[in-house]
């Protein structure tokens, strides 16, 4: 995303690229293929890099690596840097500190230019809705994409510098091996062959072909339409859906090697904000994001769309600021010779590893005496402990708990889900089990508010000899009406629920389904009904019992900060962080849906007496955490409502 020489087109190249980034990450449903931008850039930085370093050659015979990275450092470092530190300070000053693993592992990752092969070894979907809070600097994989591919493609470059058909061959044959990698890890693991290097380095290959090959014989404001057209036409018709990088990855290439090949031929790319936009591009995107995913920890709620406006005009200002008094004085500095551009970058570089360094041992070191507080407790099985504590039918108190939190917020957020080995996978369907290792066949399935409620069906499962079978998908519950998500979700939960109702025919032993989803406020409450009654409908007679678990209760946003700073002043946290009942239980269309049916294939099981009282709901029962954010049940609570859970399914006739 770098700037070496101006040329309008390619500025407007930059502009339409990052437009089409922020437009799918603010607005995600009016742009769902705007991700291609990404695309665009790699392309852009192919054919200018190789541009560059082909004059060197051909005034030279040579590449000079070390004045090449220089200059990369000079023009790369500065900003980065900058939002890296920003990011790193604002994560320690207003992100609750359950979240700071996270965020300080991707902010280690991405100083240090590595942050695509975090994500890849993560196994993260960047399209997915995760059931976690994506980091500030998330946006830094393709950074460290081109940054790798600024290290490793003048040495490529030198190696092949004397002949130019070898040189040529040379970047034709790895953009070739390359491309044919992607379609075949697209094929396999896409959500791994998204991040990885090996599966882009074409798409940089292409600008170098690009390069080689020299400019047209004149411009042509035909093929730079053409060019546009297929980007935006792949802006629009892409979806995450939508098998990527692969074949798809053609379109945006292809597109942006027309338009830049095409040369300077439209007039209107020239004109003043288009070309604003591409000269600051590269600092658009730096701060596009860190204030998307920090703005709703400032403002203690979601963002409106007033607020996403607001939040778009500080972008452009921060860019045009970093641009003037940070990159340009120090890519312009006749001063900096290679070893002070070194030297300053690894100073600064080691400056922001401080910081993180820093809050990670702090972190840590809370993380651990949180650990071992929390097995002093568990080890000792108190009495009252959990859901037990709600216990109407066998009332139970136990003061020793008063001021217990087990487990803290933040160990909450870094404790991983109950282990669910995978079975079995078919698209985006991934079947694993809990319970008993054979047994009665029993199925779980919706959205992470399904999800949570696996560590206690596992202990139902158990003790009552049920082999559970969870095919849970975040965001996802098992419902014929369109997901309320914005497009880039909704494709992969409807793609979800294909595969949801073509397996049950393979699996006839499967006799009982749990279903359980998130009971958020819906505009049209009665088609969400209608929804849920459609899906049962769907599923083979084979499956004769159907048990809605009623969702769960939620608390407020800021609720783990509020346990935190009660816990820290030694006071009980349960009663000075909790919310009234009437505003926490919502209503839940899919138990109402259960209460409609005359048959008794569908029962409800509504376990919410045993997270709030009659007027308020706790966020701590028991000395137990209930909620790991503000609707999510930690694993410890989930498993102290096992024996209950199982107890009210004996009494609904089910299994």
């Amino acid at each position: 995303m770098a700037t070496d020489g101006v040329r309008p087109d390619i500025q407007a190249l930059r502009a339409l690229a990052v437009v089409l980034v922020v437009l799918f990450h603010w607005w995600p449903s009016a742009l769902p293929g705007g991700y291609i931008g990404v695309d665009v850039f790699f392309v852009i930085s192919g054919f200018l890099i190789t541009s560059l370093l082909l004059r060197e050659i051909d005034r030279s015979g040579r590449v000079s690596l070390t004045r090449f990275w220089a200059r990369r450092a000079r023009r790369i470092l500065p900003a980065a840097l900058l939002t890296l530190l920003v990011c790193a300070l604002a994560t320690v000053l207003v992100v609750p500190i359950g979240l700071w693993p996270q965020f300080l592992a991707e902010l280690r990752a991405s100083t240090v230019y590595v942050q695509n092969w975090q994500l890849a070894a993560d196994a993260s979907d960047y399209f997915a809705v995760a059931e976690h809070v994506r980091s500030p600097v998330q946006h830094f994989w393709s950074l460290s994409v081109e940054e790798q591919f600024y290290v490793l493609w003048p040495a490529v470059l030198a190696v092949a510098a004397g002949r130019r058909r070898t040189l040529v061959a040379a970047i034709a044959a790895l953009t070739a091996v390359s491309l044919a990698y992607s379609l075949y890890e697209t094929g396999g693991d896409p959500a791994a062959a998204y991040f990885v290097t090996p599966a882009r380095a074409w798409e940089f290959g292409a600008g170098g072909l690009l390069a080689a090959a020299g400019p047209a014989s004149r411009p042509s404001a035909a093929l730079c339409c053409a060019g546009l057209g297929a980007i935006l036409v792949g802006a629009v018709r892409f979806s995450p859906a939508t098998p990527f990088p692969g074949v798809a990855a053609l379109v945006p290439v292809l597109g942006a090697a027309a338009v830049i090949h095409a040369g300077p031929s439209v007039r209107a790319l020239a004109v003043r904000p288009v070309q604003f936009l591409g000269n600051h591009s590269y600092s658009i995107y730096l701060w596009h994001w860190p204030l998307l995913v920090l703005a709703p920890f400032v403002l203690a709620h979601e963002l409106d769309p007033g607020v996403k406006v607001v939040l778009l005009a500080v972008t452009l200002v921060l860019a045009w600021l970093s641009k003037r008094l940070v990159e340009d004085p120090v890519r312009t500095s006749v001063r900096l010779t290679p070893w002070w551009t070194f030297s300053a970058a690894g100073a600064a570089t080691l400056g922001v590893l401080a910081v993180v360094a820093g809050a990670t041992a702090s972190v840590d070191d809370q993380l651990r005496q949180a650990r071992h507080a929390s097995q002093t407790v568990l080890a000792a099985a108190p009495k009252c402990f959990g859901a037990a504590a709600h216990d109407r039918e066998h009332p139970c108190r136990n003061p020793a708990l008063r001021l217990s939190v087990v487990p803290t917020p933040l160990e909450a957020h870094a404790l991983p889900n109950l282990p669910c080995p995978v079975v079995e996978r078919r698209g985006p369907l991934q079947v694993c089990t809990f319970g008993a290792r054979t047994g009665t066949a029993v199925a779980l399935l919706g959205d992470s508010h399904a999800s949570h409620w696996r560590a206690a069906l596992d202990v139902a499962a158990r003790s009552s000899g049920w082999h559970g079978l969870s095919m849970t998908h975040t965001g996802c519950p098992l419902s014929i009406a369109a997901p309320a998500l914005q497009e880039p979700e909704r494709s992969l939960c409807e793609d979800w629920r294909r595969h949801v109702f073509a397996w049950f025919p393979h699996h006839p032993e499967v006799s009982t389904v749990f279903v359980s989803a998130i009971s958020a406020p819906r505009e049209d409450f009665e088609a969400e009904v209608r929804g849920y009654l459609g899906a049962w409908e769907r599923l083979p007679a084979t499956v004769q019992r159907i048990v809605v678990l009623r969702d769960t209760p939620r608390v407020r946003g800021n609720t783990d900060v509020c346990v935190e700073r009660e816990l820290a002043r030694h006071h009980e946290a349960g009663p000075a962080c909790a919310v009234p009942r009437s505003g926490a239980v919502a209503r839940d269309a899919e138990a109402v849906a259960a209460s409609r049916l005359r048959t008794g294939r569908v029962r409800v099981v509504d376990l919410t007496d045993f997270l709030c009282d009659p007027r308020r709901c706790q966020p701590v029962i028991g000395g137990a955490l209930v909620y790991k954010d503000n609707n999510h049940l930690t694993t410890v609570f989930s498993r102290s409502l096992g024996p209950y859970l199982r107890l009210a399914i004996e009494r609904a006739g089910t299994p």
